[in-house]
């Protein structure tokens, strides 16, 4: 019975308590710190571990001149139009439907040219393949002259899966590639991520 009363006298001593610790609870300030994140930086690569882009095979530095510049081409295979060739981006890519496949770049205006670069996508998924291509110029869009004849290039991710296309300085408004065989088990058609002049 005395053991009842003791339990009983410290529930009401808890109970009675309770709202001076609610009280005391509600008045402490809460406190917030603000801290401004600091600026992301470029990781550093330890020397141990090269850049894969260093083993690339370089292209020039001047002006591309086919950057979302006017391109035609034949038929395409399901959503990898003509226009993923020069929109700047090597994720996305033209694939044509068969062979022979020409992409017919609209310059606006006559450049000097000297070069033609043909990428895929660097990824390593783009396993190694061979394609081969030709280079045509014309002024006129109707009279077209070979400055790089059929030749088949190696495209390897370990390089950039990129090739260039190097022949002597010629004026040129319009310039076509004609793509007549890819080495690639997964296609029936040329393929070309970014087809670049210089």
């Amino acid at each position: 019975m005395k053991m009842r009363s003791v339990v009983s006298a410290m529930l009401a001593l808890s109970l009675a308590c309770l709202p001076l610790l609610t009280q005391a609870e509600e008045e402490i300030p809460t406190i917030v710190t603000v801290v401004p994140a600091p600026d992301q930086t470029k990781a550093e690569r330890p020397a141990c571990f090269p850049d894969p882009a260093d083993q690339y095979i370089a292209l020039p530095e001047t002006e591309n001149f086919a950057l979302n510049k006017e391109v035609i081409s034949g038929a395409h295979t399901d959503v990898y139009v003509s226009r993923n060739v020069n929109d700047g981006k090597t994720d996305t890519y033209w694939e044509s439907k068969g062979f022979p496949a020409e992409m017919l770049i609209v310059l606006g205006e006559t450049h000097t040219i000297s070069t033609v670069a043909v990428c895929l996508n660097p990824s390593a998924i783009w396993e190694a393949r061979i394609q081969e291509i030709t280079v045509l110029v014309s002024q006129d869009g109707e009279n077209f002259t070979e400055v790089a004849p059929a030749t088949q290039y190696q495209f390897d991710p370990a390089t950039g899966n990129r090739i260039r296309i190097d022949f002597d300085s010629v004026e040129a408004s319009f310039v076509k590639v004609v793509f007549t065989m890819n080495s690639a088990s997964r296609t029936d058609g040329a393929q070309a991520a970014e087809i670049c002049v210089y």
